[in-house]
């Protein structure tokens, strides 16, 4: 394809005829700053034809730096000298909100006392509004930046342009190069200290979008603090963009452009760690330093009192709240966050009161599962400090319940979820987020109806029949005595779940926390004299429980213990109330000798031993009957005392055996005879009653 090299390559030309009519009628327009010189045979050409060449070139290069927007390319970046008086530049290249190229070929040093070219440079470009101080005493914030400039250089001479004129020197060459200025930050804290105008000037320049403080051909590379000519401290996130970075969101979404709330997230983890560095650990409320946080972020370390899980960073207005997340899901939340505006502590206390946030501690995700299990919920609240709960009170408020707050419930370090929530808390690598408020719906248009269900009779007698094996029949019988219709399908699918119908010391458990009454209940209960029953409340509120990983642990872990030597009556002993839950805690963490004793209470039969006493017949006070207890007695009421004995022998030498058997075997025979003895006796007595009772005879 040939190339025409005086038309446009995608352009249509149209008649200069037709021009005047298409401009009349306003649909041509027309751009002064796009005209080119025509070049014909036969031209006569001056200087000012080259020089409109020359700036139709430069003009459409900004027009293109505009559409890719303004920053840095790569480099550029700003640290301290070798000296606090002297300032470092990286070689780099960006672009300038006009579209023009700044470039540095090579890095540099400038030294901040070189006076004579910086006043030159700030009265050229017109950046000293009003009269400043000599620069070896300068103090305040001022913003480093790159500005495109040209000049001409490299004379040479010049022939007449007319008969009688004479020959003259010009300069030969417009030589392009980028020049280092320092533009004063105008803001209203002159009078306070360096390290405050940092944060206000940061709360400034991402809370409050507004027109930049230099001018739109300049590129702001860094932010200096200076005091007396002396670096106090750096700050490039303050100012730096990146290019195109203003250009990334999409049209209306987002408080402001990605480019500005991603700098404000690394401004404040560059200024957090110079403030952390200059308390030297000591923890501080965050309003004291930064005005205003990013809606995402990190912590300094020890902002949590592990003693009552207290926190004095956020203001007490803030809703704050502790959980945990992988560490590698980290970032995706704090991308989502930026999205949200910045948390400003000088907003209205409406607004504060509607900020919540959600401090993160990061978790390997190899042992996320491990650390959840440790814990009884995913998330815990961080309640503000008593002082600040009592900055928080209105004065009609204070006015009316003039108290101090009451102190909160101090962590119990025994309990394995509050153990593993401290050791969070003492993490370095806490964030936090800033969550949005919702309004979720929570209820139904509707009514739900059942359309499908299983076999719940064979579920029911499966059960029933597991229950009677484990001899815990009556402790289900008083629960379902106790329950209402609803409660009691409930239990019994609280039953079938898998977890408790695979352990019988957690069916035990869950039978006991039915059967247990609740403090408010008993309460009530004496009160009003009646029985306030099982409601469904209450079973789903045992299930939840049981439903935890956390809760049941320590029986399961001393079930395994003990294998197969689980005793009914242990089984019992748990379901009859709730006592259990200690039990379950102090095994939850135990080893070696003290998981032997504990696991003990399972296999051990209380009151047991080698030779038990036969039981007491009942005394027969039917006056008809011939015959005696003893010739009542089952066979295997009286076998059963042998058989235990025989028992107790086992291990034992053969002597010792055979004077057992002869001893369990005589047992029986005085015992009937001891029957036969006062058979007489209660026979008279039996005679005696009812002769009193009988009428007298006519």
């Amino acid at each position: 394809m040939a190339i025409n090299l005086t038309l446009g390559a995608a352009r249509e030309r149209i008649d200069p005829v037709e021009a005047p009519t298409l401009r009349n009628r306003g649909v041509l327009v027309e751009d002064p700053r796009r005209q080119r010189p025509r070049y014909f045979d036969g031209r006569f050409l001056a200087a000012r034809d080259l020089i409109r060449d020359q700036q139709y070139f430069l003009t459409r290069e900004a027009d293109l730096g505009r559409a890719a927007g303004s920053g840095v390319a790569h480099g550029l970046s700003v640290s301290e000298g070798a000296t606090p008086q002297t300032v470092s530049i990286t070689a780099g290249e960006g672009l300038t909100g006009a579209g023009e190229l700044v470039l540095l070929p090579r890095s540099l040093t400038i030294d901040l006392a070189d006076i004579p070219q910086t006043e030159q440079l700030s009265a050229r470009f017109g950046l000293s509004r009003l009269p400043v101080a000599p620069l070896r005493s300068r103090t305040g914030l001022f913003v480093l930046g790159l500005r495109p400039v040209e000049f001409t250089a490299n004379p040479i001479g010049a022939y007449p342009t007319t008969l009688t004129g004479a020959r003259t020197v010009e300069d030969g060459d417009v030589i392009e190069a980028t020049a280092v200025v320092l533009i004063p930050w105008q803001d209203d804290g002159a009078a306070d200290a360096l390290d405050a105008r940092r944060g206000t000037a940061a709360r400034t320049i991402f809370t409050q979008p507004s027109a930049p403080g230099w001018s739109a051909n300049v590129l702001p590379v860094a932010m200096l603090a200076l005091q007396s000519n002396t670096l106090a401290w750096i700050d490039e996130a303050m100012v730096r963009r990146e290019l195109g970075a203003d250009r990334g969101d999409l049209p209306g979404l987002g408080f402001a452009p990605r480019g500005l709330r991603l700098a404000h997230l690394m401004q404040h983890q560059n200024h957090l760690a110079d403030v952390v560095a200059q308390f030297h650990g000591r923890s501080f409320p965050a309003a004291t330093q930064f005005p205003a946080l990013p809606p995402a972020g990190p912590l300094p370390a020890g902002i949590i009192d592990t003693a009552d899980f207290t926190q004095r960073y956020f203001p007490s207005e803030v809703d704050v709240d502790f959980s945990i997340i992988p560490e590698d899901e980290l970032p995706a939340l704090v991308e989502e966050a930026l999205a949200l505006p910045p948390i400003d502590f000088l907003a209205p206390q409406a607004a504060l009161d509607l900020t919540a946030v959600l401090v993160l501690a990061p978790v390997p995700r190899a042992e996320f599962a491990a650390v959840r299990a440790k814990l009884t919920t995913v998330s815990r609240p961080l309640k503000a400090a008593a002082p600040n709960l009592v900055a928080q009170r209105k004065p009609l408020e204070i006015l009316t319940r003039l108290r101090i707050p009451l102190p909160l419930r101090p962590v119990d370090v025994s309990n394995p979820s509050d153990a593993e929530w401290a050791r969070l808390a003492k993490l370095d690598s806490l964030w936090f987020v800033r969550r949005r408020n919702l309004a979720y719906r929570d209820d139904l248009v509707g009514k739900p109806i059942a359309v499908a269900g299983g076999s719940d009779v064979i579920v029911e007698r499966a059960i029933t029949a597991r229950i009677a094996e484990l001899g815990l029949k009556p402790a289900l019988d008083k629960v379902l005595a106790a329950s209402s219709a609803r409660a009691a399908s409930s239990v019994i699918s609280l039953l079938a779940s898998p977890r408790i119908a695979a352990s019988p010391a957690l069916t035990a458990a869950a039978l006991g926390a039915l059967n247990a009454k609740p403090a408010g209940e008993r309460e009530a209960g004496r009160e009003t004299g009646r029985d306030a029953g099982l409601d469904h409340a209450r079973v789903l509120q045992v299930g939840a429980e049981l439903a935890d990983g956390a809760v049941g642990n320590g029986l399961e872990k001393l079930e395994r213990h003990a294998g197969d030597a689980v005793t009914r009556t242990a089984l019992v002993s748990l379901a009859s109330n709730d006592n259990w839950r200690k039990l379950d805690t102090a095994a939850s963490s135990a080893e070696g000798t003290k998981l032997d004793q504990l696991s003990a209470r399972l296999t051990r039969v209380p009151g047991a031993s080698a030779t038990p006493t036969p039981e007491r017949e009942p005394v027969v006070t039917d006056p008809a009957s011939k015959v005696s207890p003893a010739a009542k007695k089952p066979a295997s009421a009286s076998t059963a005392p042998a058989t235990a004995s025989a028992a107790s022998t086992v291990g034992k030498p053969p002597s010792a055996r055979t004077s057992a058997a002869k001893t369990t075997a005589a047992k029986p025979t005085a015992a009937k005879t001891t029957a036969a003895k006062k058979s007489p006796v209660k026979k008279a007595a039996a005679k005696k009653t009812a002769a009193t009772k009988r009428p007298p005879q006519p």
